[in-house]
């Protein structure tokens, strides 16, 4: 199976990018610089320069070297540092993943396939906002968490209206670890931990898992630990 990576070099993206070339498929990733992305060398992985939002820069990356099965967009928003709670990068805009998803959307359309997409989305976006705690409702209610929450939203939309085959992945909050076994829930998270966990390396194997199966197709599953 081939694979197309948009933000594959992110904590998550960059481990499901592993992950598939681990299983045998052959990847290529969308990356800003071909020169400081960090991805291991392999055989199997092509990089092709360019930036998410390029309608132009994603209609190579879907013909290099052949058209993908599935794309996994694993992009988040780009903040000052890497904590959740930081400002968006000056460079970036509150809309970044919804404008990289209609950008997607268009060279899929443009180039006549019909690849799977699989999202990197989040606890809270759609259904899935009743089952979070009020903690967590009150963080992704303001700020820079607020800003992402409504970008995913969006991208859900996009999505569900796009007419392919989708999966858009709810993972809770996400913490450093290896995969461990994971808690696949209905979309509305209903019978979710008040504070529960998913490791990094969980989301990225269970990307892979849900490329690979048509088990979770058409639906926004919430996942824990």
């Amino acid at each position: 199976m081939h694979f197309l990576f948009i933000g594959g070099t992110g904590r998550n993206g960059s481990l499901a990018v592993q992950e598939a070339l681990s299983r045998g498929h052959t990847v290529t990733a969308l990356v800003r610089n071909i020169n400081s992305a960090k991805l291991p060398t392999h055989s199997n992985l092509t990089l092709v320069q360019g930036t998410p939002t390029s309608e132009f820069d994603i209609a190579k990356a879907l013909t290099t070297p052949q058209p993908p099965q599935v794309v996994i967009s694993a992009l988040a928003q780009v903040r000052v540092t890497e904590s959740p709670f930081a400002a968006l990068h000056p460079d970036t805009t509150p809309d970044f993943m919804a404008v990289s998803m209609r950008a997607l959307l268009a060279a899929i359309s443009q180039a006549n396939i019909h690849p799977k997409i699989v999202v990197n989305s989040a606890q809270g976006a759609g259904s899935s906002w009743r089952s979070m705690n009020l903690p967590g409702k009150m963080i992704f209610s303001h700020g820079s968490m607020g800003i992402g929450l409504r970008d995913h939203n969006e991208v859900d939309r996009l999505v569900r209206e796009s007419g392919l085959t989708f999966v858009l992945s709810r993972p809770v909050m996400l913490a450093e670890g290896e995969a461990q076994p994971v808690k696949v829930w209905p979309e509305d998270g209903k019978g979710c931990a008040w504070m529960p966990k998913i490791t990094r390396g969980s989301v990225g194997k269970w990307l892979i898992d849900a490329a690979e199966s048509s088990e979770w197709d058409g639906n926004s599953p919430v996942l824990s630990n």
